[in-house]
């Protein structure tokens, strides 16, 4: 992907929308431990001249994904950007396994105690555990999102 900017404004912009620090730790649960001295910028993650490693600067709804890249000068006027998305393994992880942990659970302890209990209270319950399971569908449109705005604030075209 090439950038319409060149190197160095480049990272004069990584400079102005991240705010440094391990971005493995945001897309994780953990990420409320960073919420003191939170800014208004976009990215959190890590950069060099010659690379970067970048996700959403958020603390209550994280995605589970890091933007890697590497950038490389091209003709002074533009930058050649390669660009890789990996998941962060344990949020990742997070969104996908606890709600099936936490159904699997709950209906245990129905179960065991199903004699006491209505089948109204099963439906309920289960029905009110699937929408556990919405923040996947919202992690892969946010992470769409954060990819388009990348995309515009860096001035990438394909």
């Amino acid at each position: 992907m090439i950038s319409k900017l060149n190197k160095s404004d480049f990272i004069k912009r990584l400079e102005q929308n991240t705010k440094v620090g391990d971005p493995k730790i945001k897309g994780t649960p953990i990420a409320v431990f960073t919420m003191f001295g939170k800014t208004r910028k976009k990215f959190y993650g890590e950069y060099t001249n010659s690379a970067f490693r970048l996700t959403k600067n958020a603390i209550l709804l994280p995605i589970p994904y890091i933007f890697e890249g590497t950038l490389k000068s091209k003709e002074k006027t533009t930058t050649e950007v390669s660009l890789n998305i990996k998941p962060i393994w344990f949020g990742y992880l997070w969104i996908r396994i606890m709600p099936a942990l936490g159904l699997i659970f709950i209906n245990l302890i129905l179960i065991d105690n199903g004699k006491n209990i209505e089948p109204e209270v099963y439906f309920l319950v289960n029905t009110f555990l699937l929408f556990m399971f919405t923040p996947i569908l919202f992690t892969i449109r946010k992470r769409n999102k954060l990819l388009k705005d990348f995309y515009r604030i860096f001035e990438i075209s394909d």
